[in-house]
């Protein structure tokens, strides 16, 4: 999570709420944070941020 998206959620966000989606490279499980490791696999250093197309 970027330090915009923190701070924002810190003051309010305003009227869009910012969020990034984040995917494990290995299983496939999302994440709504950045994970060190997947908690679903246990592998580190394989969730990466992914595009939902907007």
């Amino acid at each position: 999570m970027s330090l915009v998206v923190r701070l924002l959620e810190l003051v309010g966000g305003g009227d869009e709420t910012v969020t990034e989606t984040y995917q494990c490279i290995r299983c496939g499980r999302t994440f709504e944070r950045k994970q060190y490791e997947c908690p679903a696999c246990g592998v580190p250093h394989v969730v990466v941020p992914i595009d939902d197309g907007e």
